[in-house]
């Protein structure tokens, strides 16, 4: 599902708003965000449960939130501000295609094992479609935060989230593309 990141920087997930330095714990990357576009993957049990890198570039910030574990259910999200307590790791990339993105992954009851690869480091070149990590168990969520004018998202994508609606999307496949860079 895709999202604009409001000027507030409040976007809905699950029926859910959050303000994204709640989400990031950090409002000076935040800000960086604001008026760009956020795209939520939802994992169901069935899925590949590992990740990969969606653009090459310079892994330039990483940061694990260790949050408490909820369950992403959209009931439990009725008593608990899943998104903002939940176990989650973080990546700030800078690449050519996108300029600078941000790729969260979010724990949840069951699934709250984020592994991600080469965390030691404090930069690293990172490689699109290199697997950059996995969730143990389950299903979980990925965010993936472009700055603004970064990404152009297909209209299929754009017409299914203005509904509500979840598009599926495999590996590889195409919801969008960089935005031309002057």
């Amino acid at each position: 599902t895709a999202y604009p990141i409001s000027p507030r920087r409040v976007f809905h997930i699950k029926q859910t708003a959050y303000r994204l330095e709640d989400l990031l714990r950090d409002p000076n990357l935040a800000r960086r965000f604001a008026g760009g576009t956020a795209l939520v993957f939802r994992l169901c049990v069935d899925d590949y449960h590992r990740y990969a890198w969606p653009d090459g570039g310079l892994r330039a910030h990483y940061r694990k939130i260790p949050g408490r574990l909820h369950t992403v259910n959209p009931v439990a999200n009725d008593h608990f501000p899943i998104y903002k307590e939940n176990c989650r790791e973080y990546t700030v990339v800078r690449s050519q295609q996108f300029g600078t993105y941000l790729m969260m992954e979010v724990g949840a009851l069951m699934v709250g094992k984020i592994v991600n690869h080469h965390t030691g480091y404090t930069r690293l070149d990172v490689i699109r479609g290199q697997e950059k990590g996995y969730f143990v168990f389950g299903g979980s969520t990925i965010v993936l935060l472009f700055m603004p004018g970064a990404v152009e998202l297909d209209e299929p994508l754009l017409q299914a989230s203005a509904r509500g609606e979840e598009t599926r999307v495999r590996m590889g496949q195409r919801i969008g593309r960089a935005a031309h860079r002057q």
